[in-house]
C-alpha cells in the first residue's frame, strides 16, 4: 500500500528494520492546520486526569496528564477519526488509545518499554503527536547500547512494531527552557 505524506512532509525515518523489531518516523501525516486544530480541540475537551504512581518508597505525581479508551469505550468523533487514518496510512487496526498531554518542558516520560502483556504477539504502537515538537530519545536494552533521537513534530506519527518493545526503551525528557504543551496519541493492538 502506498503511504502518502503530508504537502509538506518528508520522507519517513527509518531507525530500525531487523529481528530487534521496526522503529519508523513518518513526519507530516496530519498537515500543520489540521494538526493545530486537533491540538486546539483535544487540549479543551478530553477527560484528562492526574494519575500517581508509586516510585521511591513513594506515592508521586505522573509528570503529565492522561486522557485513557480502553476497547470497546466510546471515544470522542475526532479522536476516532486520528485513529481511523492512522489505521488506513499503516494498514492496521488498533483496539485502544491512550493520550498524554505534556503541559510544558517539566513533563516527562521516563525511560520505558510499553507493557506488552495485554497486547498482541508483535504489536504495533503508533504515536500521533500534536502541538509542541518534543524530542524523543530511543536506546537499545542490549549493550553496546545503540541510541538515538527524534524530534516529534506535530502532526508526525512515529512507529514501534513487532519486537520493539522487547529490544528497545524510549524517553521524552523534560526541557529547561519555555515550551508550548503537546499532545501525543498512542494507539495500540490490546489482545480481544
Amino acid at each position: 500500500m502506498a503511504q502518502q505524506l503530508g504537502l509538506f512532509g518528508s520522507q519517513p525515518r527509518v531507525f530500525v528494520n531487523d529481528e530487534s523489531g521496526g522503529i519508523v518516523y513518518y513526519p507530516g501525516v496530519f498537515a500543520a492546520d489540521e494538526s493545530a486544530a486537533l491540538f486546539e480541540h483535544f487540549e479543551r475537551t478530553l477527560p484528562w486526569t492526574q494519575e500517581s504512581m508509586w516510585m521511591y518508597d513513594k506515592t508521586v505525581s505522573v509528570p503529565r496528564l492522561i486522557a485513557r479508551f480502553l476497547p470497546g469505550e466510546p471515544m470522542p468523533d475526532e479522536l476516532a477519526g486520528v485513529q481511523r487514518r492512522v489505521e488506513t496510512f499503516l494498514g492496521q487496526r488498533f483496539t485502544a488509545c491512550s493520550v498524554q498531554y505534556y503541559r510544558s518542558g517539566a513533563d516527562s516520560v521516563a525511560w520505558h518499554s510499553d507493557h506488552t502483556e495485554e497486547l498482541i504477539d508483535r504489536p504495533t504502537i503508533a504515536v500521533v503527536s500534536l502541538g509542541a515538537a518534543r524530542e524523543m530519545l530511543v536506546r537499545s536494552k542490549g549493550r553496546p547500547r545503540r541510541t538515538f533521537s527524534c524530534d516529534l513534530d506535530p502532526g508526525s506519527l512515529f512507529v514501534m512494531s513487532a519486537r520493539a518493545q522487547d529490544f528497545w526503551e524510549h524517553h521524552i525528557p523534560k526541557v529547561p527552557r519555555a515550551i508550548a504543551p503537546r499532545i501525543s496519541i498512542a494507539l495500540r493492538q490490546r489482545k480481544a
